[in-house]
């Protein structure tokens, strides 16, 4: 099984792929997105039933409108997961949230400025409704 203090050191898509979880699947942008694994390749890793996870297990973001971005939030699984297995799956949805932020961070997504040194209005609205945990317009 994969180790949680090897989980908890990633930082890019490539940590993440060397955990032996599978290929990461992501799409991010000023519009949301999301980042992960196949939900199968790491119930087999971790030696549970697939149907105790989604069918795409990491993080996701929705688009809130107007430009802002919600919460990065992490996927669910079922109560029948042991509690071993499921701080490693918490770790795992940790690690997606540390890589997609830093995606979004490298992407200038959260820029408080623009290349033009303008207020990037956007970005600060994305990070009050984080810090207010908003993570859908509806």
């Amino acid at each position: 099984m994969v180790k949680i203090t090897d989980i908890n050191k990633c930082q890019t898509i490539e940590d993440l792929e060397n955990l032996g979880l599978g290929n990461v699947t992501y799409d991010l942008g000023y519009r949301g997105g999301n980042l992960g694994f196949s939900g199968e390749k790491v119930a087999d890793a971790l030696d549970i039933s697939s149907t105790d996870l989604s069918r795409n297990y990491g993080v996701y973001c929705n688009y809130l409108g107007g430009g802002v971005r919600g919460a990065i939030c992490g996927s669910g699984y079922s109560k029948d997961v042991p509690a071993k297995k499921a701080k490693v799956l918490d770790a795992i949805a940790k690690a997606c949230k540390r890589v997609y932020t830093n995606i979004e961070n490298e992407n200038n997504l959260n820029d408080e400025e623009d290349e033009d040194g303008e207020t990037n209005w956007d970005a600060l609205a994305t990070k009050a409704s984080r810090v207010a945990g908003v993570e859908s317009a509806y």
